[in-house]
């Protein structure tokens, strides 16, 4: 008989686990990167290297993904990118299938459990059926069972696949911070004190490559509107994501530097100046960005050290050190450097500049926000859809900005598209988080509490590496935790009334986001901003605008309503295709395009009701797969809508 405890989790969730990272890896590099990216192979690599190392040593695997991850936006403009948001989650994927395939086997590591797990796993939960929601929102479920795709998704025509990628990339950019979360909690003391270690490092190099940039003698912004602004991103996504990190960073160094750990008692002199210098190029990181929201979690961050340093020599020193920090900030200002964080703070103070421009629009985006919660106050919009859903809120007040923004803040985030539920939960991870960790005097639990206040005006852990930064402190932060021991009967009974009130929310959200689900299944909502769905882009070609559509497509029309459709057939394989059009769940027209050949159609509504027409082609190309382009599309047949 085997009275050896059952491993826990058994090995079909670790199985799961595997699996997860895998077609996670597959959807985000599937959607992450625009037409013709060069950056594709070597992160594929750089992925694939990661995966082998930490199948092979996991304690490594962890250190080394930790100090690529903040020079992700570098590796991607190194290698000819233009667009680094996939790959800090693309790396993290690599790094999470060899962890977890050595986790098969593991049956010996035990998990720090932490103050927030359990609510941090039911948030994640949310978050799942949050992105689902959203997916299902942009495709609908109409155009779903009947095998359409590219549908318009709000007034300026933005297309669903366009939609679902945002929705996709910021659900991965939580996930693998929750994920990462997790693999540091059941990694160990040791382990998570070095993966720290790294992970300062990087931000750091990131840091010196921002300086680097300003000197020239480091790769460029591929943003245009970094490059107008002025502002650096260093190693990092963007210049926000390189201002956060480098915020967090600065404080973390700042509390090694002055806190009397074991580690640096041995090595006084080479540790204390590896946190000095580490600090010193944060700071000027942070200055370089132009993040406000950096210096906000900078300044709180040192308040909270100063707060929990102890004795009044240590205290003078922090407050030298924060002081130091902005002084960094201030001189970039006065030499009127363009984009940086002192100059950003300046035009605060500017009366000619308008009030949108130095609130970055945010009271107009808090607006949309709290309107779009009230349209769906249990569930949200789903993960990610604020930002594809705002020119269709700011133009019912008449309103517009250039670009598609976030609300502003992640609380307003997380009430817009994960309703009731999904702020509550939001909440009780960050007031439990910050409840035992503020304190720390090791400048990690500042740090995490700094940030969850900027979370207040800034979505920022949308951002995949700030995502990744925040967790892993927030993972050192907790391994400090100490709470008085209870009675194993009241635990029980604690856990027990945590778990019921937990399940509950969960089902709450998926029965609430079921029922938003259900209303796509109408065919007026599914072309409330078109009356096409399955049409590219429009192109404009020496006879005009047109259209190339998929295999399948269909037009809505209202009653006794006539439109004139255009269709044409221009294929590189020299081969015939059938159009067969269907309503009402008949057949209403056949033809047979030779190649070249075209045909003009007067498509007539119903007398009463709307009408649908779907057409299926017989055979589409993609380009790509032919070696004629880059061009990824599945193309049909080209569409031109004559003005009548």
């Amino acid at each position: 008989m085997n009275d050896e405890p059952a491993q826990r989790p058994g090995g079909g969730i670790r199985l799961g686990f595997l699996l997860a990272a895998v077609s996670g890896f597959v959807a985000v590099f599937s959607v992450g990167f625009p037409p013709a990216a060069r950056d594709r192979l070597p992160l594929l690599l750089l992925a694939l290297g990661l995966a082998l190392v930490s199948a092979w040593s996991p304690g490594r695997g962890l250190a080394l993904f930790a100090f690529c991850f903040p020079l992700a936006g570098a590796g991607a403009r190194l290698f000819g990118g233009s667009d680094p948001i996939a790959w800090p989650i693309l790396l993290f994927a690599g790094f999470a299938a060899g962890w977890t395939f050595r986790y098969l086997y593991d049956f010996e590591s035990v998990a720090d459990p932490s103050p927030v797990d359990s609510v941090l796993r039911t948030l994640t939960a949310v978050w799942v059926l949050a992105a689902a929601l959203a997916a299902v929102s942009a495709r609908t479920l109409w155009a779903l069972l009947r095998g359409l795709s590219l549908r318009a998704v709000n007034v300026q025509g933005l297309l669903d696949a366009a939609a679902i990628r945002e929705s996709v990339l910021g659900f991965a950019a939580l996930a693998s911070g929750a994920g990462f979360f997790f693999i540091l909690r059941r990694s160990g003391p040791a382990v998570r004190d070095r993966v720290l270690g790294a992970a300062l490092s990087g931000v750091a190099v990131s840091a010196a490559l921002a300086l680097g940039q300003r000197a020239g003698v480091a790769p460029a912004e591929t943003n245009g509107f970094w490059k107008l602004t002025g502002r650096l991103s260093g190693g990092a996504v963007d210049p926000n994501a390189l201002g956060m990190l480098c915020g967090m960073a600065a404080v973390v160094a700042l509390g090694r530097l002055f806190s009397a750990i074991p580690a640096i008692a041995v090595e006084r002199r080479g540790g204390a100046v590896r946190w000095a210098v580490t600090a010193a190029l944060c700071a000027a990181g942070l200055a370089l960005s132009g993040s406000r929201s950096g210096l906000l979690v900078a300044g709180l961050g040192v308040a909270f050290l100063l707060f929990s340093a102890g004795r009044f020599r240590r205290r003078l020193a922090v407050l030298a050190a924060g002081a130091a920090l902005l002084a960094v900030v201030a001189v970039a200002a006065r030499r009127g450097a363009p984009g940086t964080t002192g100059t950003r703070l300046s035009e605060l103070l500017d009366p000619s500049l308008p009030a949108e421009y130095k609130t970055s629009a945010r009271p107009l985006l808090w607006d949309s926000a709290v309107r779009l919660f009230r349209r769906h106050p249990i569930e949200g919009a789903g993960l990610g859809a604020f930002s594809w859903q705002l020119p269709d809120l700011l133009a019912e007040t008449g309103r517009s900005l250039p670009i598609r923004d976030n609300p502003g803040s992640a609380y307003l985030q997380a009430l817009a598209e994960t309703g009731l539920v999904g702020l509550v939960l939001t909440l009780a991870f960050a007031i439990g988080l910050a409840r035992f960790t503020f304190s720390g005097k090791d400048g990690t639990g500042g740090a995490v509490t700094a940030f969850l206040i900027a979370l207040a005006i800034g979505s920022h852990w949308l951002a995949a590496d700030v995502s990744l930064g925040f967790f892993l402190l927030a993972s050192v932060a907790a391994a400090s935790t100490a709470t008085a021991p209870d009675s194993a009967t009241s635990r029980a009974r604690t856990v027990g009334r945590g778990r019921r009130w937990r399940a509950a929310l969960v089902a709450l959200y998926a029965i609430a986001a079921s029922v938003a689900s259900l209303s796509t299944l109408r065919a007026d909502f599914a072309f409330r901003h078109r009356r096409g769905i399955g049409f590219h882009e429009k192109e404009v070609g020496a006879g005009g605008p047109f259209y190339w559509t998929q295999r399948r497509f269909a037009i809505f029309l209202t009653p006794g309503m006539d439109m004139r459709l255009s269709l044409a057939h221009f294929t590189p394989e020299g081969r015939p295709v059938e159009l067969v059009a269907e309503s009402g769940g008949r057949r209403v027209y056949t033809h047979t395009f030779q190649p070249g050949q075209g045909v003009s159609l007067r498509l007539n509504g119903a007398a009463e009701g709307s009408r649908v027409i779907r057409f299926t082609v017989s055979r589409a190309f993609v380009p790509k797969r032919l070696g004629l382009s880059s061009d990824r599309r599945e193309l049909g047949l080209v569409a031109v809508f004559p003005k009548t």
